[in-house]
């Protein structure tokens, strides 16, 4: 099957895919692979995926306390 999108919907898939290896860890190899199927791989990596996650994990990241529980981890992540 194939589905035709445009640039903007491409980014968005991306995006979306890159929130969802920092929402759902697990999901971060799954994920990743599905994104080499629409981005650029300069060195085997998804080249705006890669950077959406960064982006996402520093936002993350920045905004646990100290001593990060499962419960404030979760609360961090749907705060921004």
């Amino acid at each position: 099957m194939t589905i035709e999108i445009t640039e903007s919907q491409r980014q968005m898939i991306l995006l979306a895919l890159a929130h969802l290896a920092i929402e759902r860890p697990g999901w971060k190899f799954a994920t990743s692979e599905a994104a080499k199927t629409m981005d650029v791989q300069p060195a085997g990596e998804p080249l705006l995926y890669t950077k959406f996650y960064a982006m996402r994990l520093e936002r993350v990241t920045n905004s646990l306390p100290e001593e990060p529980t499962d419960e404030n981890f979760s609360k961090a992540l749907y705060k921004g």
